[in-house]
């Protein structure tokens, strides 16, 4: 997901639930084949969210590029590092379930 952006994250607190936007640069994949488009836009889809943290509280979600992506399996806490206007900002998502869905 190196050079992918997160263009936009809801968090629907009644339903437990997480939808993060983002835009693949799939061109940068190890497997990317010439005949895909460079980029695809999907939406993470997140249920079941035990955990939804964006720090710090005042950073901002405006088409950031992800700069890496940690998941800790015992706790099942998935983390996006992203850059900012001048800061870095981290996303924090604890959830039992994810799916990912393509927008055309």
């Amino acid at each position: 997901m190196h050079d992918s952006s997160i263009e936009d994250i809801k968090y629907v607190t009644d339903k437990n639930e997480v939808l993060i936007r983002i835009e693949l640069c799939q061109w940068k994949q190890a497997d990317y084949d010439e005949s895909q488009p460079e980029r695809q836009e999907g939406i993470l889809f997140f249920t079941q969210v035990e955990l939804f943290k964006i720090e710090p509280a005042s950073f901002q979600i405006d088409s950031n590029e992800i700069l890496e992506i940690r998941l800790n399996n015992e706790t099942k806490n998935l983390e996006f590092i992203l850059t900012g206007v001048d800061d870095i900002g981290k996303v924090s998502i604890v959830s039992n379930h994810v799916d990912w869905r393509e927008i055309n």
